[in-house]
């Protein structure tokens, strides 16, 4: 019975053909031609416009029924099935009405771990909405995955040209910009980024890092005083403030901000080196030794704290405990240049010292024996490299004040000092 229906079906619509074949046939017999342009069925304007205004709703029912289709499956994460839907309002989208287009496309390639397809949805939307800085700095941020850095940097800094208030754009661009060696560029950047959110502790930290790099270190201890505001008990803050006032030769300051961290951690045994080595600078010298004490109980083996401590008691003119440290000092390593500088050095402080009370100018025989002594120790830190330069330089000023020939000649026998000042040397 099916059959018969369809076979009367293409009956039916063979006989309307041919019936139509007729009339036409008809029609040139009678008229001698096909119908010409004019007499053919004219169409007025506003039917123009009906007819347009319908194609258009069938356009942009079949375009909405895609993106509806598109956005429901993105929706419900079956990015799968959302892409060839996306694909087809790309199509027929030439109006640009879906600006999210393009962010949803290529999240749903980045969702399915397909890079490479959602890069070049993000390079197609880019091309289609230049302006939008969502595109840009998911682009930006692929090229950056990719190792594409100076790509990646000219999409970061299109996307922060249209909108310059994303702190974490900035950020982005800042970080691009050290792996690419600009560093002026991420200075500018990171000022950016603290100048629109203030309490970004490590945007802050970085930025001080950045100018110390460039030497400009007021500019980064002022950059580290602004984090300390923010957060007081950062410890690797007030570290590294307290550093740089160090090294700037703020002995004060860097004493306060090493005191107040060790208030928040007590055995720091670095920040506990330099608040010693801070007070020595300032010549709080038993202040110093009693910090340096503290050092050694946590790192017993410390020599650099036994030949801090000896330096101090030079200052202090106790030369006889200022060697002994010294000497603790050789106990754990025999080869360590700086004890015997440091030893060398509490020999000539005693010369000094010692001509200071005699109220002599003139080095005598005594005062020579003891530069001797002195020359020795350097001439024993030259073999250690990392120390070999500064005593050569030491050596070469003190050997003219050594014993000479006709010193010895005058003086036979003696090879110790006599005076009472140098006591504690035999």
């Amino acid at each position: 019975m099916m059959r018969s229906f369809k076979s009367a079906k293409v009956l039916n619509g063979f006989l309307i053909l041919a019936f139509l074949s007729l009339i036409t046939v008809a029609a040139i017999f009678n008229f001698g031609c096909t119908p010409t342009a004019q007499q053919q069925v004219q169409i007025s304007p506003e039917r123009q416009k009906a007819i347009q205004d319908s194609l258009n709703q069938i356009y942009n029912r079949k375009m909405a029924l895609n993106w509806s289709l598109g956005y429901e499956n993105y929706k419900n994460k079956m990015y799968r099935n959302a892409v060839p839907y996306f694909w087809k309002v790309v199509e027929l989208d030439t109006i640009n009405k879906f600006k999210n287009l393009y962010t949803y496309l290529s999240d749903s390639y980045i969702k399915l771990n397909k890079a490479d397809s959602a890069q070049l949805a993000l390079e197609l939307g880019v091309q289609k909405f230049p302006n939008n800085a969502h595109l840009r700095r998911s682009l930006g941020y692929i090229y950056d995955n990719l190792g594409r850095t100076e790509e990646a940097i000219e999409q970061y800094e299109k996307a922060v040209s249209i909108d310059e208030k994303k702190a974490a754009d900035w950020k982005r661009l800042a970080v691009l910009y050290i792996k690419n060696d600009q560093t002026d560029d991420a200075i500018r950047a990171y000022e950016k980024v603290v100048q629109l959110d203030p309490n970004d502790h490590e945007a802050q930290q970085t930025l001080s890092k950045l100018y110390k790099s460039t030497g400009d270190a007021e500019a980064a201890i002022n950059r580290m005083e602004e984090v300390k505001k923010l957060d007081p008990q950062n410890v690797e803050n007030l570290f590294n403030l307290g550093r740089e006032y160090f090294n700037s030769a703020e002995y004060e300051k860097a004493a306060t901000n090493f005191e107040a961290l060790l208030s928040l951690k007590p055995n720091d045994a670095q920040a506990m080196s330099y608040l010693a080595a801070s007070q020595q600078n300032i010549g709080n010298y038993q202040r110093a030794i009693n910090i340096y004490k503290e050092v050694l109980k946590l790192e017993p083996d410390n020599k650099k704290a036994y030949t801090d401590i000896a330096t101090c008691y030079k200052e202090l003119k106790q030369f006889s405990t200022a060697r002994s440290y010294a000497n603790k000092a050789l106990k754990i390593d025999s080869n360590y240049g700086l004890a015997y500088i440091v030893r060398a050095e509490i020999y000539e402080a005693a010369v000094d010292e010692c001509m200071r009370k005699t109220g002599k100018d003139v080095a005598d025989f005594d005062d020579k024996l003891v530069y001797e002594l002195a020359y020795n120790e350097y001439k024993k830190a030259t073999k250690d490299l990392q120390f070999k330069d500064i005593a050569q330089t030491r050596l070469n000023y003190i050997r003219d004040f050594i014993p000479k020939k006709e010193d010895r000649f005058f003086h036979k026998g003696q090879t110790k000092p006599k005076k009472k000042c140098y006591s504690w040397i035999r």
